[in-house]
Order: structure tokens, then C-alpha cells, then sequence
């Protein structure tokens, strides 16, 4: 390792732990400068990443969260706007979290909702969709920012009336619920709605790579017949179902 490698990796391990004195890298005063900086960027980069788990808990017990998340799991790409992949998981097993159970959760659906904004969208834009004559021979393809989500909790309601409370009629707890979500990007702005059972059974065989036919006989077993035989003409409709694509006749 050369002497710039040795010092770039001492100067690192010293920003991100406080009781390092910086011994050696002839910085003084200059280190707490820059600690104070890269922490600063850090827990705002996880702000702005989870605005809904920070509503909900508060700024002061967010930011000492992220900057224990920061310690630990330091960014490794300099690009600061997808920093954070991990903070959801981090955060089910951070004990100061361990009251709220919803929280981990409503992280994810928070970086399910980033990751949609920056995920590329259709090489070209949908159009209106017919489904095929042969619906065993096809499979629906699904908006490439499409993120779905199945919760047995409460926990979609909880993150919609955050983000949107306007929308939001009354208060809601955290209670069991059979809760499917899509959060997704049809055009310019990032859309997230509960779903059905029957859209999401349907969206949910699409994603795994079955036919259309079987996408359908999901959506009917979930519920009564009339919607679900018109399913992909709606789903279609909101950009959630973009096309359809012939299956591979091989077995």
C-alpha cells in the first residue's frame, strides 16, 4: 500500500469515529472540521432518502439513528443520493427501535419509493394495451419502476397518510391488515396506491414470469370475476402494465 493509500484509509477510519484523535495524519483542529461535514452530509442524505421514518420519529432521535447507521456503514459510492440501501434492515435490529415495529417496515417503503424515482423508466413510452388472443402464450410486463409490496399489517396505510395527509381520512394505528401496495413512476412523478387483491394477484404472477392465463386465474381466485376479467386493460390504463411479451415455447 502506498503512502497515500495508508493515509486516505486512516483519514477515513478517523472521520467516522469520534474518539480517534487523528494521531498522525497532521490535521489538528482541521479533523473535527471535516467530521463534522461528512456527518452532516450523511444524516441529511438519510433525511431525505426516509422523510416518512423521520416524521415519525423526530428529528433529534432520526438524526442520532443515522449517524449511528453512518458509523457503521459508511457510504461506499460518493454519490450520496442512493446512500442508505441498507438503513431498513439496520434499523429492525437498532434496539432503540424495538418499540416500534412498524418502523423498519415504513423504511422500506421509503427507499422503495426512492429507488422508483431513480430507476429508468420504458425505453419507449406505453401505449394502450389489447391483451393477446392466446393469454397462455404471453406473460403481462410490468413498469420497470414498479416496486410491489404484500403487508399482513397496516403498515402501507400508516406510510400513505404520512406522505400524502391530506388524502388521509382520520387517525390509524398500527393494526393486522391485508395490505398490498404499489409504488411506482408512470411518467415524471413518483405514484404509490393500495391495491386489490385481485390487481395485486394478477401484478404479482406477472412479476414472477407466468402467463397471462395464469396471471388471470390468480386474479379470479381472489375474487369475484367481473374486475378481474378486466384487469389488464385497467392496470394498463395507470401505467402499471406496460405490454405484453410472447413466453418461450421451450420447456
Amino acid at each position: 500500500m502506498s503512502d497515500l493509500a495508508r493515509f486516505q484509509a486512516r483519514f477515513a477510519r478517523a472521520l467516522l469515529d469520534p474518539e480517534d484523535d487523528g494521531a498522525g495524519l497532521g490535521l489538528g483542529p482541521a479533523l473535527a472540521v471535516y467530521r463534522n461535514n461528512v456527518a452532516a452530509a450523511g444524516v441529511e442524505a438519510l433525511a431525505a432518502a426516509f422523510p416518512t421514518v423521520r416524521q415519525m420519529v423526530g428529528e433529534d432521535w432520526f438524526d442520532a439513528a443515522a449517524l449511528a447507521f453512518l458509523r457503521e456503514r459508511p457510504p461506499e459510492d460518493p454519490r450520496l443520493s442512493a446512500y442508505g440501501g441498507d438503513f431498513p434492515d439496520w434499523l429492525a435490529a437498532f434496539p432503540p427501535a424495538r418499540d416500534l415495529p412498524y418502523l423498519a417496515p415504513v423504511a422500506r417503503l421509503d427507499r422503495a419509493w426512492l429507488e422508483a424515482h431513480l430507476a429508468a423508466g420504458p425505453q419507449s413510452p406505453p401505449a394502450a394495451l389489447r391483451p393477446p388472443a392466446d393469454l397462455s402464450a404471453h406473460r403481462g410486463t410490468l413498469h420497470p419502476t414498479l416496486r410491489l409490496f404484500r403487508f399482513s399489517t397496516s403498515v402501507p396505510s400508516l406510510w400513505l397518510a404520512h406522505r400524502f395527509p391530506a388524502d388521509t381520512p382520520g387517525d390509524l394505528a398500527f393494526v393486522a391488515a391485508d395490505e398490498p401496495l404499489a409504488i411506482w413512476r408512470p411518467q415524471h412523478e413518483v405514484r404509490a396506491r393500495k391495491l386489490d387483491p385481485q390487481a395485486y394477484a394478477f401484478l404479482a404472477a406477472c412479476r414472477d414470469g407466468r402467463s397471462l392465463a395464469a396471471a388471470r386465474a390468480a386474479a379470479l381466485a381472489a375474487g369475484p370475476p367481473g374486475p378481474a376479467l378486466a384487469l389488464a386493460e385497467t392496470l394498463s390504463a395507470e401505467g402499471l402494465l406496460i405490454g405484453f411479451t410472447p413466453l418461450d415455447p421451450r420447456p
